[in-house]
């Protein structure tokens, strides 16, 4: 039920209103309905139904005139006088509204540019618009006047950059205040939003071009959140849980061993995948030790994150140093992707979108219910033009004012095909390299199965890769907090052995096989991320039995798995020295001790931490481990096994590579394995990690470990 208030009236459509009458007003009947209009003028309006709801009142469903003008104000009265406003409901979804009110102007947002700034405000179910603005702590408020399509617009003859501004916005018969729906900046908590002139904010470009990426299967992905990386003391990181964090050289632990973003540079990947790092709700900016949430409940898409900054009332400063983070990035030659949550906002009735244009960007029913794919009671409506342009300007702005190289997509299932295909588009434009991949999960959103933007419909997505969950369940075994215990292939269940022959080539291809992606690109293959338990947490449990060295030896197993498969890998910060959350399995909102990143451990597991370092190096030397198109997977990868337990990954008639063939042995048991040759060959790596110059005619495949060989 939308029906608050004993009588209410919703424009549906373009000739359809629908009413709420309270049943404790006169039964909820009523004989005649009239519409009346700004001048007075009163229209009677036919009654086509009505019905009881499920609720107190009586629903009504009237026949509309072609005159009502959107934006405009109507009240609806019925036969006992009492009247109500008509709000601007329904139409909004039809395909009609998206069509007479679609902008594609580029102007959208505050523009201040020499001596003036220019606002733009899209509402076109809006009566009036104010717009008020704080200028050297004086208030000005000044009225807005609606131009083509709906968009209101307002000019101060002056720079405002760095001033702070609200809009007042009537509509559906009341006035919203709201901060700006395309703001760029915002004062802490989001208390008023803020103009940003990006050319008075000046970061010296690198010299350095980044390394060049040919293909998505050549990215090594590592994922992080800004707060946990830097928040442990012994890591000795200047600005704990801050974007400048990335931006010191040199930070060592006591015992002399790298941090911070050194680190992330020692370690080989190419690409971080940074957490949310957008404004987001539940955290206050200005107590940051009080709360902890990893971000994915959304406020303000365009904004960096406060609590992230050295002053959150500063709104200079935190575009300022969100942009010197990622430069920081790029010059040690690596790569941003950002982790996007367009699917949900954290609180609809408070968000600037509902405020601005109700009932519009949030994905409804027919009925008006709203739809609950995100488990969030909220999915923004993407396949809504507007909301489209948007999601689309706000990744343009990302790329083009804070040089981000691609995006994570969170939920990315709650989202519509045409809309992701938009966004690759567009990306590839800016940057021909530019990484988009996603959750590609069903979720019940309320669209069509064929719609969605999730690995059912990945061969309408030809350029857009997702997290593989088979790859995950197969190689560590079950996620889900009740299977804990149900362990996978690298783990000690050797009847995975033929599932495996699927995940190690991406899933590509379907003869006697499971195939879920057109091309290897399409494919992240990962066993942790920052949901769910650690694999070091997972094995813990899964493995009980297990006495440490047998535990570790698991954990570089499965982590040399991701990075000699085909497709994308990716690794959470953390996993390469066996990173723990004390058996939490959802810590979004946990204390800074469970989610920091644990500098200790990073000296501990300094085993783990080369292993790691030396396999990204093998899978960067060898082209063969990230083949860039299914049909050179069909020619080059062949599978089979020892005692149908190890199993035997072979690259075989390779060209531009310095080997004819590798083979890669995958023993989970805890029995040795021996294997000879009738020529000498290389061994490549095993538990030790990366191994050079050393030829071998037999090799000993130890329990729990990895051989790589190659013959020339």
């Amino acid at each position: 039920m939308r029906n608050v208030d004993r009588f209410e009236a919703h424009l549906d459509d373009y000739k359809v209103i629908t009413v709420y009458l309270s049943r404790q007003h006169y039964q909820g009947r009523s004989e005649s309905f009239y519409l009346r209009d700004r001048l007075g003028t009163l229209t009677k309006l036919p009654i086509h139904g009505f019905e009881l709801t499920d609720g107190a009142s009586t629903k009504y469903v009237l026949g509309a005139p072609d005159t009502i003008v959107v934006g405009d104000t109507y009240e609806v009265i019925e036969e006992h006088a009492l009247a109500t406003t008509l709000q601007f409901a329904l139409i909004t979804k039809s395909q009609r509204f998206d069509t007479e009110f679609y902008y594609e102007g580029e102007d959208l947002g505050v523009h201040p540019v020499n001596n003036h700034t220019d606002f733009a405000l899209w509402a076109p179910t809006a009566n009036r618009v104010m717009v008020e603005v704080f200028v050297d702590d004086v208030k000005e408020v000044r009225e807005m006047r609606r131009t083509e399509k709906g968009v209101f617009r307002h000019r101060f003859n002056r720079n405002l950059h760095g001033c702070g501004y609200l809009y007042h916005v009537l509509v559906n018969g009341k006035w919203n205040q709201t901060t700006d729906p395309v703001a760029r900046s915002c004062f802490a908590n989001n208390r008023m939003s803020a103009v940003i002139d990006y050319t008075k904010i000046d970061i010296p470009k690198g010299t350095s071009p980044l390394p060049k990426l040919e293909s998505m299967c050549d990215a090594v992905l590592y994922e992080l959140s800004v707060r946990d990386y830097s928040m442990m003391s012994e890591g000795n990181i200047p600005n704990q849980g801050k974007f400048l964090a990335f931006t010191h050289k040199g930070t060592k632990t006591n015992a002399g061993y790298s941090t911070g973003i050194d680190y992330i540079q020692s370690l080989g990947v190419t690409h971080v995948q940074i957490m949310p790092m957008f404004d987001f709700a539940t955290v206050d900016e200005l107590n940051v030790q009080a709360f902890y949430n990893w971000g994915y409940d959304p406020t303000q898409y365009n904004v960096p994150e406060g609590s992230y900054t050295t002053d959150p009332d500063q709104p200079i400063l935190r575009v300022k140093e969100a942009k010197l983070m990622i430069q920081s990035f790029h010059d040690h030659g690596i790569r941003v992707n950002m982790d996007v949550v367009y699917n949900h906002v954290y609180d609809m009735d408070a968000s600037p979108f509902e405020k601005v244009v109700p009932y519009y960007y949030f994905r409804r029913s027919s009925s008006g219910a709203l739809s609950n794919g995100s488990f969030c009671n909220n999915d923004l409506d993407s396949n809504r033009l507007m909301v489209r342009k948007f999601i689309l300007d706000s990744c343009k702005c990302w790329m083009e004012y804070y040089d981000v190289d691609g995006f994570r997509f969170d939920l990315m299932g709650v989202l519509d095909v045409d809309t992701m295909n938009a966004v690759v588009e567009q990306s590839r434009k800016l940057k021909p390299d530019a990484m988009i991949y996603g959750e590609g999960w069903n979720m019940p959103t309320l669209l069509d199965e064929n719609l969605k933007a999730n690995m059912g419909n990945q061969a309408a997505m030809p350029q857009i890769a997702h997290f593989n969950d088979f790859f995950r369940e197969h190689v560590k075994g079950r996620t889900n907090p009740n299977e804990i215990t149900v362990r996978g292939y690298c783990a000690g269940d050797t009847s995975y052995l033929p599932a495996m022959y699927s995940a190690m080539i991406g899933n590509v291809l379907n003869e006697n096989r499971v195939k879920l992606f057109e091309q290897p690109f399409q494919s992240v293959n990962y066993v942790e991320c920052h949901d769910n338990s650690t694999s070091w947490d997972k094995l813990k449990e899964c493995c009980r039995e297990d006495q440490r060295e047998v535990r570790i030896r698991k954990h570089k197993l499965m982590i040399a798995t991701i990075l000699v498969s085909q497709g994308i890998p990716f690794l959470h910060s953390g996993q390469e020295f066996c990173r723990t959350k004390s058996g939490h399995h959802n810590s979004y909102r946990s204390t800074d001790p469970v989610n920091q990143i644990d500098w200790l451990r990073r000296e501990r597991y300094d085993e783990v931490v080369r292993y790691t370092r030396d396999m990204i190096q093998l899978r960067k030397e060898i082209n063969a481990f990230r083949l860039g198109s299914t049909d050179e997977i069909a020619r080059h990868v062949m599978f089979s096994s020892l005692d149908e337990k190890v199993l035997v990954y072979q690259l075989h008639h390779l060209k531009d590579s310095p080997y004819v063939t590798i083979w890669v042995y995958i023993n989970p048991t805890p029995q040795v394995y021996y294997q000879s040759f009738p020529e000498y060959v290389d061994l490549l790596a095993n538990e030790a990690g990366r191994v050079r110059d050393y030829a071998v005619q037999s090799v000993a495949i130890n329990p729990f470990t990895m051989v790589i060989v190659a013959a020339k």
